[in-house]
Formats: structure tokens, C-alpha cells, sequence
């Protein structure tokens, strides 16, 4: 790209995608010489600083706010080996569920999923070649599975969230959207310089597949169809109970949300929030320290449980959504079987795997034991060498 456009009109695809809601002037987006990074744009996700740019959190309660003083630490990170800060992308309301403008460039009429939209949206399109998401509950891996890109997940903790505004501490990690894994594992590893990699040969490879919600057939197809192209074990790993899961992970957010936006619940404030957003506040400031309590030990059981089973299993390969984008309805999209792996801790890549019959991305995901991301990545970058392609969308008119 051309350090002198002026990105607001960064190609024909933005005016149908609205996946950017800020641009950075092209005189701080200029990359010096060198660098590991150096020609590689980014997007960052409009809950994380960016110095000279407001962080608006996608709600019209922050439409008011200061540019931002600094770069949050995973921002100055990128900057420092020399990618170019292209300006914020879309996300949903303090990366919440209520569903942005954002449309998926493989079909207009569909969600690109959230809550880091205009991150997923944005890397599909081609209009920059990484991008900086978060994941909460499944708001990262979602928009990378529907929109056909990879998703990067490390494990919670490994990159800093300073300069990124919070929802719910327990789970909240900044994660990558990339066009494929060498990108992603190129920004990896400027993020994450003391990153462990092990020396030790992969022991196992198991699926797991949630039987609560059933996949498509064609989802399914891409699933076994991975399996087979990774030689992984037909031994399928205890089933999860991801209905529990999902409930007292949701208790816990809510709380920890409304904690930590308790300003936000000022009958001067709450008018300008979203339905959704709203209710989730509403619903964590009336739970009682003893459910939330209750939750979290709930989560804590289910976590020691899953990684005791798979103490001699390294890698597993599942599915990060049943279906490919849904129709614009309302929803971002389903993010409960991407909950669980969430609360686990451990890293995940979802990775593309051809068009079902509809024209829509399909995905697999990987799952290992948390601080095994830059193994997984490697297991990532083999599978993604025997994937199908997914072309490039082309923009309305092209």
C-alpha cells in the first residue's frame, strides 16, 4: 500500500465493509527501513490505544474521548519492528455482543462475527495484513472462522492487556488476525519475544467435536477432512459440558463487566449503551458474591478436569463454530462452542478450510496446553500447506 493515500478511502471495499472507524494520518503510519514487521499493515481493534486516536469501544459513551496518549504495549510492539498502524477497526460495544455496521467480504449479507469484526472483515478484504483482536468468550476465532482468515488465540496472559479496554479480566487476551500463519506467527513472536518452544517431538493428536449443537454436514466434512490431511487419531476426547461452561463463564463476565463499568450504569450514561450491553451490565451488577463465586469454582473444576484428561495429548483438532456467517439478524454469530477453549486457557489457531456450497468460509481450529502456542503454530503452518483455498472476495462492482 501507499504510505501517501489517505486511508479513509482505502479501497472500493470499504464503503460496503465499514470495517475501520479511524484512520492513523500517513505521517505516523511511515515505517522506518528496517524491521521484522517492515511493509506488514495492521488494523487494531477499537478497544486498544493507539496513540493520536480516541479509544471509542465501539459505543457512542465514548464518543467523546481524548485521543489516546500512547500505544497500548502490543501496539508500540508492531510499531517498534515496523508495521504500519493503518487506524481502529469496528468492534462491537465494549466487545460485547451487540452486532456492529460490519459486513463479511466473502458476502455482504452476513455477519463478519464479533466482537473483533472490522479485524476479521478487514484482513479478508486484503485492506491491511494483520490485525490486532481480543477474545473474551469466542470474539476473535468467530470473526477469523466466518470471514475465512487465520485466528490466533494465545494462551490468556503471554500479551500484556495494558492500553486495552477491559471486559472481563479473568479471560480477556489480545489475540492476532492474520492472512495466514507465517504472518501471524511473524507477529507472534515480536509480541511475545521469550515465547517457550519446545524441542520435543509431538506426542498426539486427538478430536473433539461438541455433540450439544451439531455441526452442518458440510462444517463437519471440512473437520474430518483436516483429520485425515493431519493423520490425527480417530480417538475422540471425553465430551465437554459446554452448556455449564458457558453459563458460569457468562455469570463471571457479567460481573467482572459491570465491576469495572459501574459508571457506565449512571441513569446519565446507560441511555447511550446498546441493548445488549446494557441487559449484561444490568445482569452482572444483580448477581450476589456467592453466584459469581460459585461460577468461578464451577470454571476452575471444569479447567484442572480438561487438562488432567489430556495430559498426554498435545494438539486438538475441533471446530470453532457449526456452520458458516449467518444472515445479518441481530447476533454475532455463535461463539458458545469457542467458550470453553477459552476458559481453558490454553492457545488456539482457527485456520480456513474452503467454501461450503453458499460461498461462505469454512474453519478448523487448533487447541494445545496453555504456553504451547509456538508449537501449535508450527502444527498450524503444516496443516494450513494441505488446506483448501479460500479466494480472495471481490469488492461490489470489481
Amino acid at each position: 500500500m501507499d504510505d501517501s493515500r489517505d486511508f479513509s478511502d482505502l479501497s472500493p471495499w470499504e464503503p460496503h465493509i465499514r470495517s475501520f472507524v479511524a484512520f492513523c494520518p500517513p505521517d505516523a503510519r511511515a515505517a522506518p527501513s528496517s524491521g521484522s514487521l517492515r511493509g506488514l499493515t495492521v488494523g487494531v481493534k477499537d478497544i486498544i490505544d493507539v496513540a493520536g486516536l480516541p479509544t471509542r469501544n465501539g459505543s457512542a459513551a465514548c464518543e467523546g474521548a481524548a485521543p489516546a496518549e500512547a500505544d497500548a504495549p502490543v501496539v508500540a510492539a508492531l510499531r517498534q519492528a515496523r508495521a504500519r498502524i493503518v487506524g481502529k477497526t469496528t468492534t462491537t460495544e465494549f466487545a460485547f455482543t451487540d452486532p456492529t455496521a460490519c459486513r463479511n467480504p466473502h458476502d455482504l449479507t452476513r455477519t463478519p462475527g464479533g466482537s473483533s469484526s472490522g479485524s476479521g472483515a478487514a484482513v479478508a478484504a486484503g485492506l491491511v495484513d494483520l490485525a490486532l483482536g481480543t477474545q473474551t468468550a469466542g470474539s476473535l476465532c468467530r470473526p477469523a472462522a466466518y470471514c475465512g482468515v487465520v485466528g490466533v488465540k494465545p494462551t490468556y496472559g503471554v500479551l500484556p492487556v495494558d492500553g486495552m479496554t477491559p471486559l472481563a479480566r479473568s479471560f480477556d487476551t489480545v489475540g492476532i488476525i492474520a492472512r495466514d500463519v507465517a504472518v501471524a506467527r511473524s507477529a507472534f513472536s515480536v509480541l511475545a519475544p521469550n515465547a517457550a518452544e519446545t524441542a520435543d517431538p509431538l506426542r498426539s493428536t486427538r478430536l473433539l467435536l461438541p455433540t450439544q449443537t451439531r455441526a452442518t454436514q458440510e462444517t463437519h466434512a471440512a473437520w474430518q477432512d483436516a483429520a485425515d490431511a493431519m493423520g490425527a487419531a480417530r480417538e475422540v476426547v471425553p465430551e465437554i459440558d459446554v452448556a455449564a461452561i458457558v453459563a458460569a463463564h457468562r455469570c463471571v463476565m457479567q460481573a467482572e463487566a459491570a465491576e469495572t463499568h459501574a459508571a457506565l450504569l449512571h441513569p446519565d450514561r446507560i441511555c447511550l449503551l446498546q441493548p445488549k450491553f446494557r441487559a449484561g451490565l444490568e445482569a452482572g451488577a444483580a448477581l450476589s458474591p456467592g453466584e459469581v463465586t460459585e461460577a468461578r469454582n464451577t470454571l476452575d473444576a471444569a479447567r484442572m478436569a480438561f487438562w488432567r484428561q489430556m495430559q498426554e495429548v498435545d494438539v486438538i483438532l475441533t471446530l470453532p463454530v457449526p456452520d458458516g456467517a449467518p444472515l445479518i439478524d441481530g447476533t454475532t454469530g455463535f461463539q458458545d462452542w469457542l467458550t470453553p477453549w477459552t476458559v481453558f486457557g490454553g492457545p488456539l489457531v482457527s485456520l480456513p478450510w474452503g467454501l461450503d456450497s453458499l460461498g461462505r468460509p469454512r474453519a478448523v481450529m487448533l487447541a494445545g496446553h496453555p504456553g504451547d502456542d509456538l508449537r501449535l503454530l508450527s502444527v498450524a503452518a503444516s496443516l494450513e500447506s494441505k488446506a483448501p483455498p479460500i479466494p480472495r472476495p471481490q469488492p461490489p462492482g470489481a
